[in-house]
């Protein structure tokens, strides 16, 4: 008789350790649903509140539908809710808010920014403004206060030229030293393995003509050749004479400069020094350096940008054939 107890009593409780494993399986299935919103939602949690008025608030703000045995999953985890503002993103499940209202994990709001190749600091400043809560000027003064000395490569007090152009997601309350940071690494990562001095230039000089090539031609063998064409006329001792330096003074986007353009005093205006720019023009790509360290050696000393659709770029060894190629291309 005692042996027959003894085998209902083990019996029930297996039979009650299957159910219960079951029904604990339907709820962690359960509230691994989708939440139901439709765009990332901003959800407080108080100090005083316990998980009766979230679970409650969830609900009303129509985050997560009514789910049975949600709170037995919560007792049976243990999980205590941490007051704090949380971004509840259409792509969690209720499972995932839970967890992360108990651990206290804020997911705060991104934006993405992309950056364009070729783009200068105060270009990057306006695009910037547009997506973040600092503006152009903040950015740009952030730049020149910006504490260096933890990035050993970079040789200019400017940061000009190694922002690098990328598509980046910030936090929508970034600061404009994060951005900074963020970008730099970026440059460390992505640009510096393929930044090399080159023949008599050092990696810096590499960099400011890269910024330069960058604003002059867009495919990448022409940029290889035109960075040959530039070495040409550094090596000679001539003036770049580039259009994108004039224009990085008057800040005016013309392609072409004016006469009044190229009589402006400037360390930048190569059609009035010789030698390089004091420093880089934009922010260039990975690309652009790389078509500087790895030039196409050749003979040609000029080259202008046609305006047929698309675009050529035309070589001409001497000043002469140049002048017959702008009469040509450029009528």
């Amino acid at each position: 008789m005692m042996k027959k107890i003894i085998y209902w009593i083990l019996l029930i409780v297996v039979l009650a350790g299957i159910a219960g494993a079951i029904y604990i399986v339907n709820v962690v299935n359960t509230i691994g649903s989708e939440i139901l919103i439709e765009q990332d939602t901003l959800f407080q949690v108080k100090e005083e509140e316990n998980w009766n008025d979230i679970i409650g608030n969830l609900q009303k703000q129509n985050i997560i539908s009514k789910i049975d045995g949600i709170y037995f999953y919560i007792n049976f985890r243990k999980l205590t809710p941490k007051p704090a503002t949380y971004n509840i993103t259409t792509n969690m499940n209720t499972d995932q808010v839970i967890k992360m209202i108990s651990r206290g994990i804020l997911t705060r709001p991104e934006v993405t920014i992309t950056i364009p190749e070729g783009s200068d600091i105060y270009t990057i400043g306006d695009i910037l403004e547009s997506g973040l809560k600092f503006s152009r000027s903040d950015f740009i003064k952030a730049t020149e206060e910006f504490d260096t000395t933890q990035y050993e490569f970079i040789e200019n007090k400017s940061l000009q030229g190694y922002l690098y152009p990328d598509t980046y997601r910030f936090f929508d309350d970034s600061t404009a030293e994060a951005v900074i940071i963020k970008m730099l690494n970026n440059f460390q990562k992505k640009a510096l393995p393929s930044l090399q001095s080159k023949d008599t230039l050092s990696a810096y000089e590499v960099l400011i003509l890269a910024s330069i090539v960058e604003k002059e031609v867009s495919k990448l063998e022409d940029r290889k050749i035109v960075s040959g064409i530039f070495i040409n006329r550094l090596n000679d001792k001539m003036k770049l004479q580039s259009d994108a330096t004039v224009n990085f003074i008057t800040q005016s986007g013309r392609s072409q400069s004016t006469l009044e353009d190229l009589k402006i005093e400037s360390p930048y205006n190569t059609y009035q020094v010789i030698g390089l720019p004091p420093g880089p023009i934009t922010n260039p790509s990975v690309d652009a350096i790389k078509s500087v360290v790895n030039y196409t050696p050749n003979d040609y000393y000029f080259f202008l940008t046609s305006r047929d659709n698309p675009p050529k770029t035309i070589f001409s060894k001497t000043f002469e054939d140049h002048i017959q190629a702008k009469r040509k291309y450029l009528p």
